[in-house]
Parts: structure tokens; C-alpha cells; sequence
């Protein structure tokens, strides 16, 4: 997929990962708990800039970061610039890195800090003006009416920037039964829209990933992406971080990962 630096003028295409990253600890089948602790940040790195297909992604959604500035030492090397801040979730910190050419036209957008997101408005090549929002929304089932409010105070926020155009993704600890709610807010879900693949339907499958020891098996589809406004169109969605490190057990994170290619039009 190709870079947002590279367009033409009419079409920007645009690639993003999401990801929990489960504050960057070692699952509990990690071979060592030192040597996986010292390692995480390159491992993450090298899971999530192997994914687009020959190019890095030109964005990244990073939740449950073990501090604030990890995105940044994780990533500056390879040319990604902090863009919305970051902002302390009810499990570690959330961020969004652009490539340097997408932060130079971009600004943060201000949030509630209830909202446990953070989210910038970028100018594109093309000339584009879209909003991008990573989130760690409420967690547990319970907390669907929390995320509900979330949702629609985020929305009005991107709102304000640049209208309808905006892609909103992260951890939403959603339930399937909120799915027509949501959608109703925020626009078009990403997998559906790229066509509901059963194989990349699950961020949180804990009968293969067994990253917490004794954990419940279960499957949930706990991270999502949307899209709203009539410019942006989703082309791929895709898991990352679903292949264990070492053996079977030994998973980055208790999530996996998406990504996610976008056409944006003029």
C-alpha cells in the first residue's frame, strides 16, 4: 500500500494500525520476563511497521501505553511524530503517531479527558481535511450507556474540525449487541465495510491466545474502526499481532491489532 505522501490528486490512500498493546508486558508464557520486558518496544515496532503489505503504516493508535512517552521512543526513529498528546485511560496511556509529513499538516484537537481518546486534524496531500481519533473507551459490559456518551462527545468534537470526514479507532471494549447504536454515531464500521472476513473478525480471542494464564476463552470483537463522511472509503482490513512470538502461548498482547487501508477522495 502506498504511503499518503505519495497521491494523486484526486485520491489520498491512507493505512492505519490500532492497537492494545497491553502496556508492553510479557504474556505470562514469555521465555523470559526480563528479556521479553527489555525487548517488547522493538518487537511491537517490528509487528506493527511489517504490516502494510511493503509500507509502513502512514498512521498509529496505540492504547494501554505503560507511560506516556513510549509511542515516542518507540517510534521517532522512524519518522512518527505524536500528534494528539497523550491521555491516561482506566488501563495505561493512549497516543497517535503520524509520519512526519502528515504531523507538519496536522494540530491536536482538545477532548474532554473522560473521553480517554486523543485525536488530531490532518490536511491531506490531496487537500483533504479529515479528523483521526484513537480511544480506550469504557470498559466491562456494563459500561455500554459510558461508551454510548463517549461516542457521541467525540463525534460532536472531530465534528467541529472537519465535518463529517473522520476515522475513529481503538480499543471500544464494545459488545456485539451495541454494534447498530454505535454505527448510528459514528459511521461505517471498517470490517464490515472491507467485508465482515470471519478470519479477522476477533481483536480478543483467548482460546488461541492464551496471554494471561488461567484466563476465560472467549471471543470478542473489543476493537473497532469507523469511518464517517462521504470521502473516505475503506480497501483492507487486516489483524496484526495474531502470530504468537515464541511456541503457541506466547502472544505481544492479550488484543490483536488492525489495520486498516483507506482511499480518501478530494
Amino acid at each position: 500500500m502506498a504511503s499518503a505522501a505519495i497521491t494523486s490528486c484526486y485520491s489520498t490512500p491512507l493505512s492505519i494500525v490500532s492497537w492494545n498493546i497491553a502496556e508492553a508486558a510479557p504474556s505470562f508464557a514469555a521465555p523470559c520476563f526480563d528479556t521479553r520486558s527489555r525487548d517488547a518496544p522493538r518487537l511491537i515496532r517490528e509487528c506493527i511497521l511489517g504490516s502494510g503489505r511493503g509500507q509502513p503504516p502512514d498512521i498509529i493508535a496505540l492504547q494501554e501505553c505503560p507511560y506516556p512517552s513510549f509511542g515516542t521512543e518507540t517510534f521517532v526513529e522512524q519518522g512518527y511524530v505524536s500528534a494528539g498528546g497523550t491521555t491516561l485511560s482506566h488501563c495505561g496511556y493512549v497516543d497517535l503517531l503520524l509520519k512526519k509529513q502528515l504531523a507538519e499538516k496536522s494540530r491536536p484537537i482538545s477532548l474532554d479527558r473522560n473521553l480517554s481518546s486523543v485525536a488530531c486534524r490532518i490536511a491531506l496531500p490531496n487537500q483533504t481535511t479529515i479528523s483521526v481519533s484513537s480511544s480506550h473507551l469504557a470498559p466491562f459490559k456494563h459500561g455500554a450507556g459510558t461508551r454510548l456518551r463517549q461516542c457521541q462527545n467525540l463525534k460532536e468534537s472531530l465534528h467541529q474540525e472537519s465535518g463529517n470526514n473522520m476515522i475513529l479507532l481503538g480499543d471500544y471494549n464494545m459488545r456485539q449487541s451495541e454494534d447498530k447504536a454505535i454505527e448510528n454515531i459514528l459511521g461505517i464500521d471498517a470490517w464490515k465495510a472491507a467485508g465482515s472476513n470471519y478470519r479477522n473478525k476477533f481483536t480478543w480471542d483467548s482460546f488461541s491466545n492464551e496471554y494471561h494464564e488461567d484466563g476465560f476463552a472467549f471471543r470478542a470483537r473489543f476493537d473497532r474502526c469507523y469511518a464517517g463522511g462521504d470521502k473516505i472509503h475503506v480497501n483492507r482490513f487486516g489483524l496484526i499481532g495474531n502470530k504468537a512470538v515464541v511456541g503457541t502461548k506466547d502472544f505481544l498482547s492479550d488484543h490483536y491489532g488492525m489495520i486498516i487501508g483507506f482511499d480518501v477522495e478530494k
